[in-house]
């Protein structure tokens, strides 16, 4: 009996011993004080780090997730690295306690302070060393290294260059207008200063181009730079922190790389780079820029325009050519119609300088750039001027506009019958006037009396013809379409109108009447449609480009407007001439006569 309660004694301490066990505190879990695995979060394996001695107290973050904590003890995190070859992570030859004491799952390190880590491992300056790294969690009982390990290649301090920024010109879509043949214009390309490391080499600076591409899908390629289209140095031979770059010196480089077609503008991007010794330095940022080609061409001579121009062999003030924009002619054909005196003598200038001069060659209508002669007409009159760059020819003609076509009473389709039927009035460089009644139908305007060639490359000599698809005030086409359709026969003003040499358009509107505006008049300067003849008094046709009226006006200033609710195309004038001045008066009845094709007015 009593072996028995023995037995059962001995059962009994042994299970009340059992349940007070201690825990094991190597376990890797959330009971007791272990610890829970944890993984890496950044820099991403593979990452490269350069040490920039310009900027030692510029950080990088080195974060993983959290290693979840035993019942008490929060862990504490120590960054370690090892050799990448050789070495051991279990063995480092960096260590780094994170932020805040070891208790953050991040360590914020400035390069100084990692260039220090390096230098006391034995790591020599200027060095790229590969490393393995991974973190350490540790909460006094047991220590855990990170589930994974990452790879990342250091290059300790030697030399450097502080960031900088591009300044000019600014990222835009915006073609930048250039003359390919310009040895005196240029672009101003502008950045902030890099500054180098204490004791560091001198910062030199190159500008670096790409070309601007997209994908099949239309997005945008990123921008290699170590494959730059071409690079120039700044100014200074490198030292300035700006490049004036010459625009034939752009031209030229584009044209070396492949981008040749003059039409077409160039859609680049740039960069620049700074080195100090062994350091480059990217600017924080890359600008796109669009280059446009535009060979203007200017008449620089001994003589005086009929719009005033007096250059006495001056590009700077010299009248310019328009451009042929058809396909193919892009800064190869020119032309313009100017009045020149007798004897008058010049040459054609490739922008405003004489970097590039087009004079007469050895044979008669050529062009040479080699110190060619003087281009010479001995009457004076209206010329049309033309020059093709290409064919290096140019042709000089009489100067004239005018009317063809079905709507074109007295004449229809024959280019024959225009001069001087259906011929328009010049009224100064680039610009004609017909007053003129129409049938409704079909109509172009033209300036010879016979059709052209309809080569892709035309003569110099070939007439041009003149179209259009849009509205009064549209841009004008060359040997194209034809203008609108006249829809109601009638008296129309038509003005071929090419002062702006980017923009040749037409204008036609109703020339019933010529109506007399300003504070002279009842209805004063407001200008409306629904004015009355009372309020907007109006002169009556004559033919022949004459309006005459009587009118009663006010003391005062007047002017003349083509149309009711529009300015375009008013006239003004000083001493009879027509002009842009206000016409002061004195308050009476006056007869009233304005000769538009003669720019001539008369208040008696």
């Amino acid at each position: 009996m009593q072996a028995k309660k023995l037995s059962i004694l001995i059962l009994i301490l042994a299970a009340i011993f059992a349940s007070c066990k201690k825990p094991d505190l190597a376990g890797n879990d959330a009971t007791g004080e272990g610890l829970v695995n944890f993984t890496l979060i950044g820099p991403a394996s593979g990452t490269t780090l350069l040490l920039n001695a310009a900027v030692p107290n510029t950080t990088i973050d080195i974060t993983w997730n959290a290693s979840t904590p035993g019942l008490h003890t929060v862990p504490t995190y120590t960054w370690v690295a090892a050799l990448k070859t050789g070495g051991d992570i279990t063995k480092p030859i960096v260590k780094l306690p994170s932020n805040n004491g070891g208790k953050d799952t991040k360590l914020t390190v400035t390069y100084k302070q990692l260039d220090d880590a390096l230098k006391t491992a034995g790591i020599a300056d200027g060095a790229k060393t590969d490393f393995i790294w991974s973190v350490v969690a540790d909460n006094g009982s047991t220590q855990l290294l990170a589930q994974n390990v990452f790879n990342i290649s250091i290059s300790r301090f030697k030399d450097g260059a502080s960031p900088f920024v591009l300044l000019a010109p600014a990222s835009s879509a915006t073609p930048i207008a250039i003359d390919p043949g310009s040895t005196t214009q240029s672009i101003a390309f502008k950045w902030t200063k890099s500054v180098p490391a204490a004791g560091g080499a001198a910062i030199k600076y190159k500008i670096l181009f790409v070309e601007k591409k997209t994908d099949s899908n239309g997005n945008e390629i990123a921008p290699d730079f170590t494959k730059p289209l071409f690079t120039i140095a700044s100014n200074n031979s490198g030292v300035d922190s700006f490049a004036n770059v010459l625009y034939k010196s752009i031209s030229d480089s584009l044209s070396a790389h492949g981008l040749t077609n003059l039409s077409l503008p160039s859609n680049l991007k740039w960069t620049v780079v700074a080195t100090s010794g062994t350091w480059s330095q990217q600017s924080d940022y890359i600008n796109d820029v669009v280059i446009l080609r535009e060979v203007r061409i200017y008449i620089a001579g001994s003589f005086q325009s009929a719009s005033g121009y007096g250059n006495d062999w001056t590009p700077a003030t010299a009248p310019e050519m328009v451009r042929d924009m058809r396909a193919g002619l892009v800064n190869n054909k020119y032309y313009t119609y100017i009045y020149l005196p007798a004897n008058a003598e010049f040459k054609f200038t490739q922008g405003r300088a004489w970097d590039v001069a087009y004079g007469t060659g050895a044979t008669p209508g050529s062009l040479t750039t080699d110190n060619g002669g003087n281009v010479k007409v001995s009457t004076a009159g209206v010329y049309r001027i033309c020059i093709n760059r290409t064919t290096m020819t140019y042709d000089i003609q009489a100067g004239r506009m005018g009317l063809v076509g079905g709507a074109v009473t007295n004449v229809g389709w024959d280019p024959s019958k225009v001069f001087p039927t259906a011929q328009m009035k010049f009224l100064g460089d680039n610009k004609f006037l017909a007053i003129y009644d129409f049938t409704a139908d079909g109509w172009k305007m033209i300036d010879a009396d016979h059709w052209n060639n309809g080569g892709a490359n035309p003569d110099v000599t070939d007439p041009h013809t003149f179209g259009s698809n849009g509205a009064s005030g549209s841009t004008l086409d060359i040997n194209n379409e034809n203008m609108p359709n006249i829809a109601v026969a009638g008296r129309y003003r038509v003005i071929w109108d090419g002062t702006d040499v980017n923009n040749v358009k037409y204008t036609l509107t109703s020339a019933d009447k010529l109506y007399v505006i300003g504070s002279a008049t009842v209805g004063g300067w407001d200008n409306l449609t629904t004015q009355t003849d009372a309020q907007r008094p109006p002169l009556t046709y004559q033919g022949n480009g004459v309006w005459k009226g009587t009118v009663t006006l006010g003391s005062g200033d007047i002017k003349f407007i083509v149309q009711k609710g529009s300015w375009d195309y008013s006239y003004g004038g000083a001493a009879g001439k027509l002009g842009d001045a206000n016409i002061t008066v004195s308050a009476g009845t006056y007869t009233i006569t304005v000769d538009e094709y003669n720019k001539t007015y008369t208040i008696q």
